[in-house]
């Protein structure tokens, strides 16, 4: 009785372990048929064994299968990593291209405005100090040229004021030796037509003096001798006749002194004309030869300065090359890590899908059966891969 109970128990316990089995196997077809590529390969699974071929066939497939997952993964781990080196590679040169071309772009800057922009300035504002002072000297050296011109002119004026006292002075000294005559053989007297001619001639002086510019005490003195002349009676005496001829004598020696005091401040004054404009001629052309370098110098700086300034544009637009560059080449690289992870995990769901079913044909092929064929019973849609 207790071995009739125990085989009862056993047999129970059997079927229990059976039914469970079914349910377990239920449970991982449904899931395998909710993956796209399990729902395929349960698919293809039934009709291979609708067919009557050895399951050893069927088995060996999907472990070839899985055997290509396994290699197509090992490939793509290596392709994958010779890529990402070759990313890595990639963007180390772009990385030192950048950091070379931004070295230059620093080099190129720091020259711009610590050298070529301060000497450009500097040249800049010594042009507008040369040319302020050349046109200062241009100025002074016109003005003293003006001044001159104008001191010539007075001097030629006052000489010809002196020259025409002086053939004034001469000409009265031969009226009075032309017109003297010996009266009774007592003594010299100046006669009537010497004494008509000089007071005609001091008249007409008189006038004339009155429009010297410079020495209008001239006329003065042409008034006394006019006075003297019109005393006749003074001039009946020799002795006295005598002291006018030493008079105008006197008078044309203090005239020629006057002219000889003009002439000698002429030529001090022509000495330090001289004198002061070979100076400022000099400073003219110092000026003018500073002028004209700095000019030169500043075409050159400024040439120099546009060639950097191009430069400094091409190396930036490089860099925006090269950034641009190494962001595309990270995203691509970056990407492809992407898709080689999602291949990846789709790759090993795949084979994780293909072992469970391989597992499931080595734990229970007469289950797998039932289950496939009420699967397809309920109207399920083939699918073959």
């Amino acid at each position: 009785m207790k071995n009739v109970n125990k085989f009862v128990l056993l047999s129970f316990l059997v079927m229990i372990n059976y039914a469970l089995e079914d349910v377990d196997m239920k449970q991982q077809i449904e899931q395998l048929d909710q993956n796209r590529f399990g729902h395929t390969l349960l698919d293809t699974i039934y009709l291979q064994l609708q067919t009557q071929e050895p399951i050893e066939r069927l088995m060996g497939t999907l472990q070839q299968i899985e055997d290509r997952y396994y290699q197509d993964q090992k490939e793509e781990d290596v392709s994958h990593k010779d890529y990402q080196d070759s990313c890595t590679v990639d963007l180390q040169n772009l990385d030192q291209n950048i950091k070379v071309s931004d070295n230059e772009r620093i080099k190129l800057e720091a020259r711009l405005e610590g050298e070529l922009y301060p000497k450009r300035q500097i040249l800049q504002k010594l042009i507008t100090q040369k040319q302020g002072e050349l046109k200062e000297f241009t100025g002074e050296l016109n003005e003293l040229d003006q001044q001159r011109e104008e001191e010539g002119e007075e001097y030629q004026h006052k000489i010809h004021e002196h020259e025409d006292v002086i053939a004034i002075l001469m000409q009265a000294r031969t009226l009075f030796t032309e017109n003297l005559q010996t009266h009774d053989n007592s003594f010299i007297q100046l006669n009537n037509n010497g004494i008509e001619l000089l007071q005609k001639h001091f008249g007409a002086s008189i006038k004339r003096a009155s429009k010297f510019t410079y020495r209008t005490s001239w006329g003065k003195m042409f008034k006394a001798l006019a006075t003297i002349t019109s005393r006749v009676h003074q001039l009946q005496d020799s002795a006295q006749v005598e002291n006018v001829i030493l008079l105008i004598d006197q008078l044309l020696e203090q005239v020629h002194d006057s002219m000889d005091l003009e002439k000698f401040s002429e030529e001090k004054r022509i000495q330090a004309y001289e004198k002061t404009r070979n100076l400022l001629v000099i400073s003219i052309n110092t000026t003018e030869s500073t002028l004209a370098s700095a000019t030169t110098d500043l075409a050159l700086v400024s040439e120099i300065i546009e060639q950097t300034q191009a430069t400094l544009d091409n190396v930036n637009q490089r860099l925006q090359m090269l950034q641009l560059s190494r962001d595309d080449r990270f995203t691509i690289c970056e990407q492809e890590a992407q898709d080689y992870q999602d291949s990846r995990s789709q790759r090993d769901s795949d084979r994780d899908v293909v072992s469970q079913t391989i597992g499931l044909l080595n734990k229970s092929l007469r289950t797998l059966k039932e289950q496939l064929a009420l699967r397809m019973s309920a109207g399920e849609e083939f699918e073959y891969f």
